[in-house]
């Protein structure tokens, strides 16, 4: 076997794994992420399409896989159009469905907002996490006939008017959320990028292959 053809099937092998790895953790967290916010209707889609992506590029990376294993010119071919038609899926998907997280943002903290009312509590982990209180400000406990609670203050100390956060948690949440856009391009364009040079590696496995048959045939 040339030494050509060895590398390029080591690195097919080896950059399939990782299109399989990253597939797997893709899954993982757009299920974990449907479960965590089940009624969602920011990232219903966005997740729905990662998992089915997801789920198709892991079986890809396990035939592509075999291709590379047999050296098999056909299916190195096959699993080149494959990658070449998902990374073009994934590129749709990234620019025509991202998460909305302002919007997940409001639906989050205005699902605790509503527990609130009827359950003293479910406001506590926000406001004391992003310094925030009430789902817009604090005079929605006014508002609503309650205390504002310690949760409110900073250090949790109600003694000291001044230290009252005044901004509401939807507007803090929608702030930090959206801080996790780039995280999420990041990982996106990451994983495509991973599949462009699978692609690519690919290729020029299977032209490799046939340039060996042909020189094969001809002695």
């Amino acid at each position: 076997m040339p030494s050509s053809i060895k590398v390029l099937k080591i690195s097919s092998f080896v950059l399939d794994f990782l299109c399989c790895v990253f597939a797997a953790l893709s899954i993982a967290a757009c299920s974990y992420a449907l479960i965590v916010f089940p009624h969602s209707i920011a990232i219903r889609l966005p997740c729905i399409f990662g998992i089915i992506l997801g789920v198709l590029v892991f079986g890809s990376t396990i035939f592509g896989c075999i291709a590379a294993l047999r050296e098999n010119i056909r299916l190195s071919w096959i699993y080149t159009a494959i990658l070449m038609a998902l990374v073009f899926a994934q590129i749709t998907v990234v620019f025509a469905e991202p998460i909305d997280f302002p919007l997940l943002a409001n639906e989050t903290v205005g699902n605790a907002w509503n527990n609130q009312l009827y359950n003293n509590g479910s406001m506590t982990y926000f406001e004391i996490k992003y310094h925030c209180c009430g789902m817009s400000g604090p005079m929605n406990y006014v508002e609503s006939g309650m205390i504002i609670p310690q949760s409110c203050y900073l250090n949790q100390n109600s003694s000291i008017v001044p230290d009252l956060f005044t901004v509401g948690c939807n507007k803090k949440l929608a702030i930090a959320y959206v801080k996790g856009t780039s995280y999420e391009r990041a990982c996106d364009w990451s994983v495509i990028g991973i599949e462009l040079l699978t692609m690519i590696v690919t290729g020029l496995f299977a032209i490799n292959l046939q340039n060996a048959e042909r020189r094969r045939l001809y002695r």
